[in-house]
């Protein structure tokens, strides 16, 4: 079997077996309440001042963590991060913030989130160059249910780190577990 046509198998299986969970799952749904997790990986691209106006992807990766005020408001910190690794030299941009996520519907998946904090862009390779500053997240994902407190969460976010010297911008889109 091809490479091709096993990665097809697998992500049938993969949707088959997410949907039954998620039926599963929205049947026996509970309301969010208590102690969350999330924590994903996807990709980002980068887009930063002095740049020449390109973006540059990259491996990009989010986690959360916190409490539930609730069912519709959870609160709790995060980080956000983005790098990459090009010809010795590797370039990160990150957040540690504290966020806030909000659901609309106190029994449905989706939601939107936003966070402020400190944020760092840093290249290394050939000597270490790092600012520091204001990081920023916003962004959207949405819960699909597969156990009574776990869903898989597709979700996106962009977030920045900004100061004087520097405006680095990560546009991400990931896949998480988030345990509620």
């Amino acid at each position: 079997m091809s490479t091709k046509k096993l990665v097809q198998f697998f992500a049938v299986v993969l949707a088959v077996a997410v949907s039954a969970a998620s039926a599963q799952a929205q049947h026996n749904s509970s309301i969010r309440d208590g102690f969350w997790l999330s924590g994903g990986l996807g990709y980002g691209s980068l887009g930063c001042d002095n740049c020449g106006g390109s973006r540059e992807g990259g491996v990009s990766g989010d986690i959360s963590l916190g409490g539930t005020i609730s069912p519709r408001w959870l609160i709790g910190v995060g980080s956000a991060a983005w790098t990459k690794t090009q010809q010795g030299a590797t370039m990160t941009v990150g957040t540690l913030d504290a966020r806030v996520r909000f659901y609309p519907s106190t029994t449905g998946g989706f939601f939107l989130t936003g966070g402020i904090g400190f944020g760092t862009a840093r290249l290394s390779g050939f000597g270490t160059y790092t600012e520091n500053g204001v990081g920023t997240i916003l962004g959207l994902g949405y819960d699909v249910r597969i156990a009574r407190n776990a869903s898989i969460t597709p979700y996106w976010n962009g977030f920045a780190m900004r100061n004087d010297n520097t405006n680095a911008n990560v546009g991400q889109v990931g896949l998480a577990v988030t345990l509620h």
